[in-house]
């Protein structure tokens, strides 16, 4: 576990890898693949896990790589007007065994978690 003081709260992160990784990240694909109507794969620039939570700073791609395109689904306006980004972040807690999608935002152009951390319960650190 690596430890991170973040305004006098000492936090724990945990790599996130295998099994779990392919959970939080198949959990996280869902609501954004029903919103966009289409495939998405993520490069994950961030993925934290603090006990049940989990924090997902990703790159939205297309099945062959590429940076998504919002062409044909409801963002593509936004996309044409240059107010959406490639990115996608998420909030997951584990309950039950199973992660779910607390909240999330597609094409963020600022910091969409900004209150996540006291809207919800979440460990600060988390979203270093």
């Amino acid at each position: 576990m690596i430890g991170t003081v973040f305004a006098g709260i000492l936090a724990s992160t945990a790599p996130v890898s295998g099994a779990e990784r392919i959970a939080i990240l198949d959990t996280a694909r869902q609501p954004v693949v029903r919103q966009l109507a289409k495939p998405v794969k993520f490069l994950v620039r961030t993925l934290n896990r603090d006990g049940d939570w989990a924090f997902l700073v990703a790159t939205m791609q297309d099945d062959r790589g590429r940076p998504i395109s919002y062409a044909g689904t409801p963002l593509a306006s936004a996309e044409a007007e240059g107010m959406i980004s490639k990115d996608y972040v998420a909030l997951l807690q584990r309950s039950g065994g199973r992660w779910r999608v607390v909240d999330q935002a597609v094409g963020p152009t600022d910091v969409a978690w900004e209150g996540w951390p006291e809207r919800y319960g979440a460990p600060v650190g988390l979203f270093r």
